[in-house]
């Protein structure tokens, strides 16, 4: 076991009762609410005005795996991911707020430890599949791409400089490829871990428009 996780398991036993990290069904927005915030929504494509395309956007990983229960969306190319050799709890997810209030990334708990099918699209959730809960909030495209992660991988880049957010890409099939400029992510989380499954649909849906919003102010759906 890597020594990242090998301390990551530690903490998740001085964190939690149960398998996974401590995540929540309830936050500000809680567990079958849908949180809007204002949102003002632009054009589909480069913000510089110089290239409007239309793009669409439909990408789906079949199996992404979630130790700890949390999955994430980053601008590799922007975020900032290593801490330190002996990084704690409390300055990973310290990181995890500064990089989300800079619009380099989104995180949000789970529910449980899962192989998670997440499909991204520009297209919002199918209507006819149940809404477990759903958040909205900003990320920036730097350099035409965004990631999907899990808290391993970032755990991994925390600590070790050679490491990148990006390692395992290739492996789920996790990245996406988008003009520049801002967009809005909504999350919209479509199955209960702690439930039987009602559904062949994915797990989590996220849609990605461009435009601004309000960005969070930590991890969302997480006690931590």
């Amino acid at each position: 076991m890597p020594i990242s996780m090998l301390r990551l398991s530690v903490l998740l036993r001085r964190s939690t009762s149960g398998g996974a990290l401590r995540t929540s069904s309830w936050m500000p927005w809680g567990a079958g609410s849908v949180f809007r915030p204002n949102i003002a929504a632009v054009g589909f494509g480069d913000h510089s005005g110089e290239d409007n395309r239309v793009a669409q956007l439909q990408h789906r990983i079949d199996d992404m795996t979630d130790d700890s229960g949390f999955l994430g969306l980053v601008d590799p190319h922007a975020y900032t991911s290593f801490v330190g050799e002996d990084w704690t709890l409390e300055m990973l997810f310290e990181r995890f707020e500064s990089e989300i209030r800079q619009q380099t990334m989104l995180f949000w708990g789970t529910g449980g430890e899962e192989q998670w099918r997440i499909d991204l699209s520009d297209s919002p959730v199918d209507p006819r599949l149940p809404v477990i809960r759903q958040i909205t909030g900003p990320i920036t495209v730097t350099r035409g791409e965004l990631i999907v992660v899990n808290l391993e991988t970032v755990t991994m880049a925390a600590q070790y400089a050679e490491s990148a957010v990006d390692d395992d890409k290739d492996i789920y099939g996790s990245g996406i490829e988008l003009p520049n400029g801002d967009y809005i992510c909504t999350v919209t989380q479509l199955t209960d871990p702690e439930e039987d499954r009602t559904h062949e649909g994915p797990d989590f849906h996220l849609q990605l428009i461009a435009g601004r919003t309000s960005p969070w102010s930590g991890v969302a759906w997480s006690e931590l």
